[in-house]
Order: C-alpha cells, then sequence, then structure tokens
C-alpha cells in the first residue's frame, strides 16, 4: 500500500523521535554504560530499528529507562517509536514501559500509529551519524544529524536533532538576523530573476550551524552526496523537530538550489521556530513554484515555538515562515486542522510579547508549552485528525499545491 500525507508526516515525527533516542544510546555505548555487545552494537553503523530494539531488549528495562528519564527523554514514545518503524506497525516483545499505552490502545483503534506508515520505513537503515565521539549527550558542541537510506520507498532522509546541548540553546538564543547572498539565484533559471532579491535575511545561530567549517553546509553535503550518488533515482528528504525543524527547512533550501541533487527536495519539519524574513519567504516561492523544493511544517495550537524569534535587533527584518502550514488543534477548538500558505505580515508586538512570556516566564504557561511542543503531543493530534489530513491531498507534493487555506 502506497504512503499518503498521513503516512508521510508520521513518518518523519518518528525519525525526527529517534534522533534523540538514538544520540543517547550512542553516547551510552561509547561510556560502556549498557549490557556486553550492546557497547559495541550501539555505535555500529548501518542499524535499523530491529537491531536498535535488540540492545534496548539486551538490556534491563529499568537501568535503560532510568538514564533516558534522567535525560528528560520521552522513553515510552522514543521505544514504541522504534517498535512502530521496525515491522509494519506490529509490536513483538512489547517493553513495559507500553503496557499502559497498550491498554488504551486496545480499547481505542484510533491509536494505532501509522498503520500503513510504519511498513514505510522496513527494510531503512541509520547510514550516519554526526555526533562527536569526545562529547558527551548533554556537551555537543555541533549540530547532531543523521542519515537513513530507506529502500523500499527510494529516499535518502537527512534527520536533525532537536535542542538537548548548550551549544544547541546558543544558536537558538543568537536570533539576530544575518545577510546572506540569495541562494535561489545561484539555479541557472533564476539567475537573471529580477524579481528576486540578491540578499537573504536568515536566523544567525540556525546560520551558523549549518555553515560552522568554512561558509558552505558541507559537512553534510559530503556525507550525503556520496550516498545519493550510490543511490541514483532516489529523492531526497529532510526533516526535524524544534530546532532540527530549523536547520533542516534551512538545508532543505541549500539542497534544492544545487543542480546535483534530485528534485523536489521534500522537507516535513516539526514545531520549527522562524527562520528568515519575507525576502526567504519570496525566494523560497520560487524553489517551489519550480518544483525544487516541497516544505510542509506542523504545529499544534498552543505552541508557542513557532512564533518565536518574535523579532530581530536588525532593522528591516521582520521574521516570517516558510513554506505550507498544517496547525493542528485540540478538541473544543472551532477547527480541527488548518493548512495555509505563509504569508510575508507584520506582528504585533503584544501576540509576540505574550508567545514569549508564556514560553519562557510563566511556571504554569512552561508546563503546557512543553506539552504542547513535544512530538508526543504532534503524534496525538495526528491520530486525532487523522481522517481529515488523509483528505488534504495524496501526498506531500498535492499538499503543497493548495493555493488557498484549508479549514477542516
Amino acid at each position: 500500500m502506497s504512503e499518503d500525507l498521513y503516512d508521510q508526516i508520521t513518518l518523519t515525527l518518528l525519525q525526527s523521535e529517534l534522533t534523540y533516542a538514538i544520540s543517547l544510546m550512542r553516547d551510552l555505548g561509547r561510556k560502556g554504560q549498557l549490557e556486553g555487545h550492546s557497547n559495541a552494537a550501539a555505535l555500529k553503523l548501518p542499524i535499523n530499528a530491529a537491531e536498535f530494539r535488540r540492545i534496548i531488549n539486551s538490556n534491563p528495562g529499568p537501568k535503560v529507562a532510568g538514564i533516558f528519564e534522567k535525560h528528560d527523554e520521552d522513553v515510552a514514545l522514543q521505544i514504541l517509536a522504534v517498535d512502530k518503524l521496525k515491522e509494519k506497525g506490529t509490536m513483538h516483545h512489547a517493553h513495559p514501559l507500553l503496557k499502559d499505552y497498550q491498554a488504551a490502545a486496545a480499547n481505542d483503534p484510533k491509536r494505532s500509529i501509522c498503520r500503513r506508515g510504519s511498513a514505510a520505513i522496513q527494510g531503512s537503515e541509520l547510514v550516519y551519524f554526526n555526533d562527536q565521539a569526545d562529547k558527551g549527550y548533554r556537551e555537543q558542541t555541533e549540530m547532531v544529524y543523521g542519515i537513513v537510506v530507506d529502500r523500499i520507498n527510494r529516499r535518502v532522509m537527512v534527520v536533525f536533532r532537536g535542542s538537548r546541548s548548550p551549544a544547541d540553546w546558543a544558536a537558538n538564543r543568537d536570533f539576530h538576523g544575518i545577510s546572506r547572498p540569495n541562494p535561489v539565484k545561484g539555479l541557472a533559471e533564476f539567475a537573471n530573476d529580477p524579481s528576486l532579491p540578491d540578499e537573504v535575511y536568515i536566523h544567525k545561530g540556525f546560520d551558523e550551524y549549518l555553515h560552522r567549517n568554512d561558509g558552505t553546509e558541507v559537512g553534510v553535503f559530503e556525507n550525503l552526496m556520496p550516498l545519493l550518488r550510490k543511490h541514483d533515482g532516489f529523492s531526497l528528504w529532510v526533516t526535524g523537530h524544534s530546532l532540527g525543524g530549523g536547520l533542516a527547512s534551512l538545508f532543505a533550501v541549500s539542497a534544492a538550489c544545487r543542480d546535483d541533487t534530485p528534485k523536489p527536495v521534500c522537507c516535513i519539519t516539526h514545531a520549527q521556530p522562524l527562520v528568515g524574513d519575507a525576502r526567504l519567504l519570496q525566494s523560497v516561492r520560487k524553489l517551489e513554484e519550480g518544483n525544487h523544493l516541497l516544505l510542509l511544517r506542523t504545529r499544534t495550537c498552543n505552541d508557542g515555538v513557532p512564533a518565536v524569534p518574535a523579532f530581530s535587533p536588525k532593522p528591516n527584518f521582520t521574521y516570517t515562515h516558510i513554506g505550507m502550514e498544517l496547525m493542528m488543534y485540540d478538541e473544543g477548538w472551532p477547527n480541527n486542522i488548518k493548512l495555509s500558505k505563509s504569508e510575508p505580515k507584520m506582528k504585533t508586538f503584544i501576540l509576540n510579547f505574550k508567545a514569549m512570556m508564556v514560553l519562557f516566564v510563566i511556571k504554569a504557561g512552561k508546563d503546557r508549552q512543553k506539552c504542547a511542543h513535544s512530538l508526543r503531543e504532534h503524534l496525538r493530534l495526528l491520530e486525532l485528525h487523522e481522517d481529515k489530513i488523509r483528505t488534504i491531498g495524496f501526498n506531500l507534493e498535492e499538499a503543497c499545491s493548495k493555493s488557498s487555506t484549508m479549514n477542516l
């Protein structure tokens, strides 16, 4: 059975969640904190979901759970993601941490996560992961990402991890805008387009995270391009959660501006912050119109992260989202889901100030924010509105072709 839009969104969500688990598991393996041969197995690449599950099974549940929870990880969701990506959505040798979830799911068929989508990952492998051998899970000094090869759906996927380390948070906080040459004008068909600006303004911290070495994304592309050449005919997908989503969207734009990447570059992000200004949005639309890029952002109605940065100290720079947005509402709201194109619009100071207060200051608001921002909440709302999401379009390409706002 072929994937549809719901399956594609769920697939990227589960892959985004697993970057956290894989990063921590590899750190435990390097420190020798797993049982027996598990330490070497955790560091071995390539690795698939079934092998990752065997590492979990070979370690006492309370030990693994205790270490994961110490790092503020959603243990049950990560193990569930491993199981769902392992064998066509069928859980074998279920982990004790999932007993409550399974009991609830037994009485609620709607909670059977990605019944069709999970089949899409069978046969896929994580072939590269860029965590540093000399740095721990909480001490990473560079962005963390993985590259997955999915032979079933003939795709190569780049997955960026969200915030965990001090370096990650430093990138988040450095939200001054920085001017960069417009990458879209590097494509021959747009080189002399008078409607395109010569420069775009983007999030300085994210830009420098992607361009840390020599002013290009060579660190990612030097690992990605050999895989794309090896798997000729495979599509390129990019995803990530939170900070990882911001990095993913900027990287997808860069990939779409290269002549040697398969088109369109497909990008689905979750709970990502803003990454650039109206000039970037204008340029990205050229990529979308030319079928170079498909970009969809998912967010929950109570999440404040997609509303920040609220402003930039740079003059003439107003942050604006790029791509399509899928807003998911909880029960009790007038809408269930809303699909809309990003628009260049000035946000009011009051709305931005409120979002930042809830996000960073008010304790009760921070607790609600943490839940709304989580991939678990995204997954819950995806399942709640599964039927309506499937009506948006057959797949990502059809969803991104929508020209007007859809409220369902």
